[in-house]
């Protein structure tokens, strides 16, 4: 069972189990069963693309002495297993939609969904820019979500989906990419960093300006558009005139620029600490959505509810990471 677990990675579920529900929020869907439906959706889309992922990169990731011992690639779980658990996803998910939530433009935007990702997961390794296609693929699934409400996508839907798009954007274009380069370019794998000189000298991970540069704009842009509904007024800074949303959201930013600084700054050899400093980063931005929606959550769905999901996004990571890794908390990433 811990293997299946190590395979499906249930630590970073909630991001793109959350997606489509936070998409169909923004568009004004607030029935619990419709959204507790999305959320299977959104949960089964995270385990199609993790679990693709490792089947199309076993050969790569074998030569890799940092994941060599995930379970596809040890023999623990085998090819054959890993496709079916993936197929049985995507099945699932279009049984849900075509009978508990079918429009067909909803239906579409769905397999669009996951078309991208299983472009992105077949190719990752062969072309530059494909955490583009992955973010893409991740939008889809906020619009998704906005579209088994209404075909009239509102603007704060969309926003909510991009922010979806920044996230993956970053998190592998940036993090993942950037704790890879050392076996990626033994390999010949143009990723992103190393399409920007990112490179391994003598052991010691030179960072060119150009990427830092690049790696914190996309960050700041990030940010940005996570705030976009509390600046046009979609959801509010405040919940009972207490500025609790907008307190939040700002230590939350300034804490995730930190610990992107972190990542850029820390040195190959101390790769597990820059794997600490990503999950960190990658956490914290997890919350900055139930954080915008806050007084929405609480007007729509009650202080005590929105208060678990807040403790949920904290918790629910750390819980798994212990259970899998014990005390070191660190994934084979």
């Amino acid at each position: 069972m811990r293997n299946y677990l190590i395979l499906i990675r249930p630590y970073g579920m909630l991001f793109m189990g959350f997606t489509p529900v936070f998409g169909a929020i923004a568009n004004d869907q607030f029935d619990v069963l419709k959204l507790l439906y999305l959320l299977i959706i959104g949960l089964l889309a995270h385990i199609f693309t993790f679990v693709q992922n490792d089947y199309y990169d076993i050969v790569i990731d074998g030569k890799s002495k940092y994941v060599s011992n995930r379970p596809l690639v040890e023999g623990s779980i085998t090819q054959k297993k890993a496709f079916i658990i993936f197929s049985i996803s995507f099945l699932i998910s279009i049984f849900i939609t075509i009978f508990f939530l079918f429009n067909y433009l909803s239906l579409l935007i769905l397999l669009l969904s996951f078309l991208f990702m299983t472009i992105y997961n077949k190719y990752s390794k062969k072309f530059f820019g494909m955490e583009y296609v992955l973010g893409i693929g991740v939008f889809s699934y906020g619009i998704f979500g906005a579209l088994t409400v209404s075909n009239n996508i509102s603007s704060f839907a969309i926003f909510i989906s991009f922010f979806g798009f920044m996230q993956w954007l970053f998190s592998v274009g940036i993090s993942a990419n950037l704790k890879d380069v050392e076996y990626d370019s033994k390999l010949g794998i143009k990723t992103t960093p190393i399409k920007f000189g990112v490179k391994i000298v003598k052991k010691e991970l030179i960072i060119p300006i150009s990427f830092k540069i690049y790696a914190i704009g996309i960050k700041f842009i990030h940010l940005i558009v996570a705030a976009l509904p509390l600046f046009f007024g979609y959801s509010s800074i405040s919940v009972y005139d207490y500025p609790i949303p907008g307190v939040l959201f700002i230590f939350v930013s300034i804490i995730i620029l930190y610990f992107t600084i972190k990542i850029l700054t820390t040195k190959i050899k101390e790769r597990e600490r820059m794997l600490i400093y990503i999950g960190l980063q990658e956490g914290l931005a997890l919350l900055l959505l139930p954080i915008v929606l806050m007084n929405i959550l609480f007007d729509k769905f009650g202080i005590i509810q929105t208060i678990f999901i807040l403790l949920l996004f904290i918790f629910w990571p750390l819980f798994w990471f212990r259970v899998l890794y014990g005390k070191k908390m660190i994934p084979l990433e």
